[in-house]
């Protein structure tokens, strides 16, 4: 984390603007998250430690000033740890109270920058943005909470210039593990069965499934790799920039790093990560 960042910690901010941050949690992870939970929350994705490690992963490849567009943004702290990291990034959600604790972050941060016009309330289908205008979007943990996926991977092609880059992570619900959000045990077939039955599931663990029915979507590995390769992307290992098509240059990953290359294509992966490059 910069100098300019730890500024920013939640043992600095005002004790009515957490108890507020707080209550919105609860309210909204009702029935879902522990207090443990909530407080990794705080920690991860309120505070810098997400922001910090997806920032890594993108800056090896992008240049200083390049346009980033952050869709999903929650609570800003990828884009003020962009913006820090010398990127010209702005942020998409669409909770209106979320965008507040933003702007508030930002104008303490950086009185400097309109924060208005870096954080936006608005859908990503909808932006009033000229085509290929961005450079980089990052999509963190958020097309799992979006009905009709492809539509936003739609729009988000249109708005890259040819050669720019998306980067993608969400949980892969076909797969071995704990669900992303009520920690429950999950399997494959979880991804196949109806979402009322998923509910029961949820519910026989003594959790409410209310967030479940209405605000998670079941992505999995094969499905946003495909989504992607229709729409023209050419994609890549989120690690290290290895391209991952076989008639693009996988091949050549294929021969040297066999196990990257099938863990990238493998549809029981714990999590969907990687880049992807418009053509």
């Amino acid at each position: 984390m910069t100098s300019e960042l730890a500024h920013d910690s939640l043992s600095t901010w005002p004790e009515q603007k957490r108890a507020e941050l707080l209550a919105y949690l609860h309210g909204l992870y009702k029935g879902v998250f522990t207090e443990e939970a909530i407080q990794f929350h705080l920690d991860v994705h309120v505070g810098f430690d997400f922001a910090d490690h997806a920032l890594s992963r993108i800056l090896p490849t992008a240049r200083p000033g390049e346009r980033l567009f952050d869709i999903g943004s929650g609570f800003g702290s990828f884009v003020l740890a962009a913006r820090a990291g010398g990127l010209d990034a702005r942020g998409i959600e669409i909770s209106e109270f979320e965008t507040g604790i933003a702007r508030w972050r930002l104008r303490r941060l950086r009185p400097q920058d309109d924060a208005d016009f870096v954080f936006r309330t608005d859908d990503a289908r909808s932006l009033d943005l000229p085509p290929a205008s961005v450079d980089i979007v990052t999509l963190w943990n958020v097309l799992e909470h979006v009905d009709a996926y492809d539509t936003v991977l739609a729009a988000v092609h249109r708005l890259l210039r040819p050669g720019g880059r998306v980067f993608v992570i969400c949980p892969n619900y076909c797969a071995w593990r704990l669900e992303a959000h009520y920690h429950v045990p999950w399997t494959p077939w979880l991804a196949l069965l109806p979402r009322s039955a998923v509910a029961r599931h949820i519910r026989d663990k003594g959790l409410d499934p209310c967030f479940f029915q209405t605000s998670i979507f079941r992505r999995t590995n094969w499905g946003v790799l495909s989504a992607l390769k229709r729409l023209g992307f050419q994609l890549f290992n989120l690690d290290n920039n290895w391209p991952m098509d076989v008639g693009q240059g996988g091949f050549r990953t294929f021969r040297k790093r066999p196990r990257r290359f099938l863990n990238f294509w493998n549809p029981f992966r714990p999590t969907v990560e990687l880049a992807a490059r418009k053509i």
